[in-house]
């Protein structure tokens, strides 16, 4: 079985070594991080993260600065520094901890400290307290007292301590972990379940194996100031794209910027000849001068022109082609079909027949009749007992013979020779449109309106008045007065045929000069864009260049950043992992043996498992875990077990505290646990807060039986306010005359000295008196029959008690017992001696009758 101290040793086989030998087969930037955390023994301070950072950049080519060369480590170059140990003094100048009394000094004693008190005094504030600052695995919560009225302050106390020999002071305000205490290990009920079921970590990693974890957390360290390096060299938007056009060979190289982004092709795209802007100069002009060009105006005037002399060569042909002879035969033979007809129409029908004279109106009512007639499909009509095809009344006979002449009118040839010559007459009439004529005869007028009319206009107006008034006789049916007409048409014909070629001729030209000019300005613009994007790019290379060089440094820092996990992240991980197998777990399972051993705590199976590089523990019993299987008695020394093997493993002093660690446990477990407990003390400070007179009772008695002084403080319930300090004096390490001496001494001191440390000096003696009257209780008037946080009672003594004087003696030191209670420094004091403060000769005068008390006592 190993001593309280021993942690197992397993040398230089070990996490130490696996570290260097990872780390020596790493780049350079890693073994100056290894190095710095192996010599430090804590994680990298700021200064030296940034020096490493700056090696990582430099090695990698991303930095202006010469690679530093960082030699391979050796192991026998860097020693071990032992931690400093840690030493809790007070806890004094408590606010707004639930219902804590004010003004109490908590002093704890190097060794052991025993907080003793019913359920409901107030020992669970301290034990908050103490939890709070800690390392505590269950943290609680600090509430304010909910019973009182007003609002409550915040948590806050002064924690004085030792670390290294030095002392110190810090302000506590309800900080959770606060350095140094968080070097502390609290066992508490809810420890139990955590220690006995939970997979645990270690919360204290040994010093060798915690050099893997700073040297993760600097590795991590350096990613995030990759990281922020990264996100500060990728702005959010491209800068250049704005000042670009779509279209250019350069836009889509801009538009695309980025890590990918070949620089030479940058550069390629900017390289312009000397004469690049007098180019780009010349090219605007040029499209200046394409874009005000007038072609389009003259082609269109061109083409108007074209149309123009189009129509009026037509209607001049048709007057040219004109044959006035053939139109005076025409028009001879339809006058000779109109008589013809005109006396068929008078053989057929007398005038008291006709509504009026014979027209032409006449007949056209006729054709329409007999045209209805054929559409109703009546080839007989008129028959007999037909009616009218308008007012369907019967027809008469007078009727109906009319009707038979009617058609007899209709059918004879003369009618369709009048037709035919009517037709004969149309065709030799000239084709000329009317509206044509106006037009034509518009723009002559119009160009006769010119400054310089062309020659033919003239001759034109003349001819086209002529052909109006051909026209005219035309409609009219009238003889040709100016047969001439063809003739005089021929020249200007000609001559207009002529213009009109040479103008056709001409706007075709105009067109494919047109065409060719938009061609030539889409050629230009394009020509210009690219030159103009181009001289752009050169006049905003350098923050091209600097936007690429940028983005490529960021990909390649997280290129580094992604190999720095998936890489040396995930060997140190294994490296940590053996480590662990070697150093923790095989140290843990020992101590964890022997812890079980001391406190007879049931068997259990230990199993670990590294997740992450992290050192697990875990129990079992068969396949289940142990609270489905123990007792809780069981449970609970199984837990302290497993807590104190933990706690052995720092390698440093610090203090252990239990509060309340002996619940559930029989009378045997409970020694033992006391006993257990007693062995830390010679080693480590530990604390105690308790509410089993019977555990804190073997907790001084063994103190006790080595002559070891033990701290004990009774914690009272005040009431409104918990948590009252009563200080004990052991009886039997202060005996009556001990305490005596040291009563006379505080009672020399306290004469001359100023008003304020004479108050303070009077408590003191005070909580001697207190503490004489109960040693004299104990070892004179009871002959330690019983003492407190005694099990048992001495019945071998009870006789040598002296019955006689007894009741004087308690008549004398009860009061006096009282008084001291108010008067001492660990008590809330009564109100009526707030404002009345014990003098120097009250308390002379106390002491002199307790020693009255004490003499009449043990007079023989």
């Amino acid at each position: 079985m190993t001593t309280p101290d021993t942690v197992v040793n397993l040398g230089d086989a070990s996490p130490r070594r696996l570290l260097v030998t990872w780390a020596n087969q790493q780049d350079a930037w890693l073994r100056a991080l290894t190095t710095e955390t192996i010599l430090s023994r804590q994680e990298v301070s700021d200064d030296a993260l940034a020096r490493i950072f700056g090696t990582f950049l430099a090695e990698k080519g991303l930095s202006d600065d010469p690679a530093s060369e960082v030699p391979t480590l050796e192991i026998d170059h860097h020693e071990v520094v032992a931690d400093e140990s840690l030493e809790l003094c007070s806890i004094r100048g408590v606010h707004g901890v639930n219902a804590l009394a004010e003004g109490q000094d908590l002093q704890f004693d190097p060794d052991l400290t025993v907080l003793f008190g019913q359920n409901g005094s107030g020992k669970t504030g301290y034990a908050r307290i103490l939890k709070r600052i800690s390392a505590v695995r269950t943290p609680e919560d600090i509430l304010p007292n909910a019973h009182a009225d007003a609002a409550q302050p915040a948590p806050s106390a002064d924690i004085t301590f030792q670390i290294a020999g030095q002392q110190q002071v810090i302000h506590w305000q309800d900080e959770p972990g606060l350095a140094p205490f968080t070097r502390i290990s609290v066992f508490d009920a809810a420890a139990v379940a955590v220690h006995v079921d939970s997979e645990l970590g270690y919360v204290f990693t040994p010093a060798e194996l915690a050099l893997f974890s700073h040297v993760s957390t600097g590795m991590q360290r350096i990613q995030q100031l990759i990281a922020a390096e990264v996100a500060e060299l990728r702005p959010g938007s491209n800068p250049l794209l704005q000042r670009f056009a779509r279209g250019t060979t350069v836009y889509p190289v801009v538009e695309s910027l980025g890590a990918t982004t070949e620089l030479s092709e940058l550069n390629e795209l900017a390289t312009l000849p000397t004469d690049a802007e007098d180019t780009q100069a010349r090219l605007q002009e040029e499209i200046g001068a394409l874009r005000g060009n007038t072609l389009e105006t003259v082609l269109a005037s061109a083409q108007q022109s074209q149309r123009d002399l189009a129509r009026i060569l037509g209607v001049i042909v048709a007057v040219r082609d004109f044959n006035a002879d053939a139109y005076t035969k025409a028009q001879e033979s339809l006058e000779a079909a109109q008589e013809r007809r005109r006396e068929a129409r008078e053989m057929l029908f007398s005038a008291s027949e006709l509504p009026g004279p014979p027209d032409e109106d006449w007949q056209r009512l006729v054709v329409a009749g007999d045209t209805y007639r054929q559409h109703l499909g009546l080839a007989l009509y008129p028959q007999d007992g037909d009616a009218c095809l308008y007012c369907m009344q019967p027809l008469g006979s007078v009727a109906k013979d009319l009707l038979s002449r009617y058609r007899t009118f209709l059918d004879e040839t003369l009618v369709e020779q009048v037709a035919a010559a009517t037709a004969r007459l149309d065709a030799a009439l000239p084709s000329v449109d009317p509206t044509s004529l106006l037009q034509a005869t518009e723009y002559v007028e119009a160009q006769q309106q010119l400054d310089t009319p062309p020659a033919w206009a003239l001759a034109a107006a003349s001819l086209l008045s002529r052909i109006r008034t051909l026209l005219e006789e035309a409609r009219e049916r009238g003889a040709v007065t100016d047969p001439a007409l063809s003739s005089a048409a021929q020249p200007l014909a000609v001559e207009i045929a002529t213009l009109h070629e040479s103008t056709r001729a001409a706007a075709i030209q105009l067109a494919d000069q047109k065409a060719n000019a938009e061609t030539l300005l889409i050629e230009k613009q394009q020509e210009l864009a690219e030159l103009s994007a181009r001289i752009e790019l050169k006049r905003h290379l350098a923050t091209a260049r600097d936007f690429v060089q940028r983005a490529k440094r960021a990909q390649r820092l997280e290129q580094l950043s992604r190999g720095i996990s998936n890489g040396a992240a995930k060997q140190l991980t294994m490296q940590s992992k053996l480590a662990s197998e070697d150093l923790v777990n095989k140290n843990f399972e020992t101590l964890f043996a022997d812890e079980c051993a001391r406190l007879r705590a049931p068997q259990v199976a230990l199993r670990f498992q590294g997740r992450s590089g992290k050192a697990e523990r875990k129990k079992v019993v068969a396949t289940y875990k142990p609270s489905a299987v123990l007792s809780e008695g069981e449970q609970k020394v199984l837990a302290i077990a497993d807590f104190l093997a933990e706690s052995r493993m720092r390698g440093t002093k610090a203090p252990l505290i239990f509060d309340d660690p002996v619940t559930s446990l029989d009378y045997r477990r409970l020694d033992e646990v006391a006993a257990r407990i007693l062995e830390l003390a010679d080693t480590h400070q530990v604390i105690v807060l308790t509410h089993n007179i019977m555990f804190a009772s073997a907790l001084l008695a063994g103190r006790q039986s080595k002559k070891q002084r033990v701290k004990v403080y009774e914690v009272r319930d005040g009431g409104a306010a918990k948590g009252i300090l009563a200080p004990d004096i052991e009886p039997r390490l202060d005996t009556v005359a001990d305490l005596a001496k040291r009563i006379n001494t505080k009672l020399k001191a306290i004469p001359g000295t100023e008003p304020v440390v004479e108050d303070a000096l009077i408590k003191e003696t005070y909580d001697l008196i207190r503490a004489w009257c109960e040693a004299f209780v104990e070892q004179e008037l009871l002959q330690n029959v019983t003492q407190r946080y005694r099990a048992n009672i001495m019945m071998s003594r009870l006789e040598k008690i002296d019955t006689a004087r007894l009741d004087a003696a308690i008549a004398v030191i009860a009061p006096m017992f009282e008084r001291a209670c108010d008067r001492m420094t660990g008590h809330s004091h009564a109100l009526e001696y707030m404002s009345t403060k014990p003098t120097l000769a009250e308390l002379q005068e106390d002491w002199r009758a307790a020693l009255a008390a004490r003499a009449a006592y043990i007079a023989t």
